[in-house]
């Protein structure tokens, strides 16, 4: 004996008064063995491995959880079981009228199968509508599978009864409720049983006679032996009661009944030979027993006819994303056209339309003929980027008024080789170009075409290093010692060299020269990534009252030089020693002298030095005196 527990979601029971004799009660065990059901639908979900409702029986229940239907042979199982987190279907039932409802309460019904073998949290939501969607629907209420699960309630492992209330602001002829299934997730999960579904209706029932409405076809010439019409009854009563037949006939005489039982149905006509087929509906009310029978239509079989050859220019075609203006298309082969989907066309009749979809789009050109047959043709508008593309420099950052290359690099996406248009701002036409540094920043623009004509823009940006400039002031600050300052411009550092062996690398050093005589001091402006701008300036040194009288007057040339050096003084020194120091202050040249006339001077070889700063020490019996030097060759 099955223990049944029913639970009622929303609470309250209203007076039902006169209405209460309009009520119906529908049931769905799903016996038949077509699923869904007639009038019910399957959505959402989907795709390769999703779990989707289905029908299941005694014998092919399984055992996930081992479950046989509340009644008869039948029950719906939605498999949940090993499916991922969220995937999800619905049924969708079919049509509830409740236009009779007045005050009066209407209730959805459902049997779930509440097992305690698995734990994972599956569940059925049902939801009410006035279309079979989700989408503003309104939901009245849950239940999980997992019977331990307090949702609504912690039960005991069987089948149980779940009632809901549909809202009271429901009360028109087209409604619907949707059973939606969810798997939580979690592998080696259960599936979702539901059986015996059942739900309350108020419709209108139809009284006295009915009105058969207004038939009609969508073509009433079919082009050949055999083709498709669209057959619509309009206009008829369509109250509660009301069951819709057709009959068909060769000869407007003799009618037999098809097997249709709908407003819009769509059939095949055929004939051996070129003849008629004569079609109309009778509607018959079931409460009144009255019958009403509407026009008779009739669709002529031309098995002579053929189809026009419909043609399209251009076959296909190709748009670049982002384009403005459409491709125009032009058909022929026929006397009046249609173009589908109308998405991105002009028109959706005539001859000629433009095409202008913004995502790759089939479309398909129906040409009818002057005997109403049909042709058609399919063509294609493919919609195009423009190339990926890459615009690297050999150097972003250099000296202003010097020259980077600039390269356009396409990155291949597949397919076959394609020739591509460059177009830079500099003129260039090549996927290369050069472009010089002006000032701060400059930019420069590459336009790359595909062969379609679809383009792609790219910039690059060059930033410029202003050049430096050396200039210098010093002043002297009595005897050997002086203050040296660098008044030049866009330098990031300076360099001083004394040509004594001492060197600085402050903007303004102040210096103390260890000798008397002329000194070469190099100024150095650095800006990278720009050339040094490089001087040399003489300084003369003197400290007065040690200088020897026979050394006044000490000179040296040439100054730069290169295979030798002359130095002269006044008067004549008894012995003389001269030698030379290089920057590092390394000895790398000395001789010594005897009875020098200062007139004729002491020649110095250079060839055989290095270039660079060089300071000559000359020393006498009087002291030393020193001169900066520097070799060029």
């Amino acid at each position: 004996m099955k223990k049944i527990l029913t639970y009622a979601l929303s609470l309250g029971l209203a007076f039902l008064g006169s209405d209460l004799m309009a009520q119906t009660t529908t049931g769905q065990g799903f016996e038949g063995t077509a699923f869904p059901p007639a009038g019910w639908q399957a959505f959402g979900g989907g795709g390769f491995g999703a779990p989707t409702w289905s029908r299941r029986t005694t014998a092919n229940a399984g055992t996930t959880p081992a479950c046989t239907p509340f009644g008869g042979a039948g029950m719906a199982r939605f498999n949940a079981r090993g499916a991922a987190a969220g995937a999800t279907q619905s049924l969708g039932s079919p049509v509830i009228d409740l236009s009779k409802r007045g005050t009066a309460n209407s209730y959805i019904s459902l049997y779930m199968f509440r097992d305690t073998v698995y734990n994972t949290d599956d569940s059925v939501t049902v939801w009410f509508n006035t279309s079979r969607s989700l989408t503003g629907a309104k939901r009245l209420g849950g239940i999980t599978r997992y019977a331990k699960k307090t949702y609504p309630d912690s039960v005991a492992h069987g089948w149980y009864k779940y009632s809901f209330a549909i809202p009271s602001s429901f009360t028109g002829t087209t409604n619907y409720f949707l059973i939606q299934a969810t798997a939580r997730g979690g592998a080696n999960g259960g599936n979702v049983f539901i059986d015996s579904v059942t739900w309350d209706a108020y419709p209108t029932f139809c009284e006295g006679k009915p009105d058969a409405g207004t038939l009609s076809a969508s073509t009433y010439y079919v082009c050949g032996a055999v083709g498709p019409s669209t057959i619509t009854l309009a206009g008829n009563t369509a109250s509660t009661g009301i069951s819709i037949k057709y009959e068909t006939s060769t000869d407007s005489l003799t009618f037999t009944t098809n097997a249709w039982t709908t407003n819009v149905n769509t059939g095949n006509f055929s004939a051996a030979i070129g003849k008629y087929r004569y079609i109309r509906a009778i509607v018959t009310c079931s409460n009144s027993g009255q019958v009403d029978t509407s026009n008779c239509i009739r669709i002529w079989i031309d098995n002579t006819a053929t189809p026009p050859t419909v043609t399209v220019s251009p076959a296909n075609a190709t748009l670049c994303a982002g384009a403005t203006t459409g491709v125009q298309f032009i058909a022929s082969g026929a006397l009046t056209y249609t173009w589908t989907p109308t998405t991105g066309l002009s028109s959706n009749t005539g001859d000629t339309i433009y095409a202008l979809p913004t995502a790759s789009t089939f479309y398909t050109v129906s040409g009818i003929d002057d005997k109403g047959c049909t042709g058609q043709r399919n063509f294609f508008v493919q919609i195009q980027n423009g190339p990926n593309v890459n615009v690297t420099a050999s150097d972003t950052m250099v000296c202003d008024g010097d020259s980077v290359q600039l390269t356009a690099n396409v990155v291949a996406g597949g397919g076959p080789p394609q020739t591509y248009t460059y177009s830079w701002s500099t003129g260039s036409t090549t996927n290369t170009a050069f472009a010089k540094a002006a000032g701060a920043s400059s930019s420069y623009q590459v336009s790359v075409k595909n062969a379609a004509g679809c383009e792609t823009i790219k910039t690059k940006t060059v930033y410029g290093v202003a050049k430096p400039s050396a200039a210098y002031k010093y002043t002297s600050l009595g005897g050997r010692k002086f203050q040296f300052e660098f008044t030049g411009s866009n330098a990031a550092d300076v360099y001083w060299n004394y040509s004594d062996g001492n060197e600085s690398f402050q903007p303004k050093p102040t210096y103390t020269f260890s000798a008397d005589g002329t000194f070469k001091v190099m100024l150095v402006a650095n800006n990278p990534p720009c050339k040094s701008d490089t001087i040399y300036f003489d300084v003369k040194v003197t400290n007065v009252g040690t200088r020897a009288q026979s050394m006044m007057n000490l000179s040296m040339m040439p100054n730069p030089a290169s295979d030798q050096v002359l130095l002269k003084f006044n008067g004549v020194e008894a012995s003389v020693q001269v030698m030379l120091v290089d920057a590092l202050g390394r000895e790398v040249y000395s001789q010594s002298h005897s009875a020098v006339n200062g007139n004729q001077g002491i020649l110095i070889p250079t060839a055989n030095l290095a270039e660079g700063l060089y300071q000559v020490r000359i020393k006498s019996k009087e002291g030393i005196s020193s001169l900066g030097l520097q070799i060029a060759h």
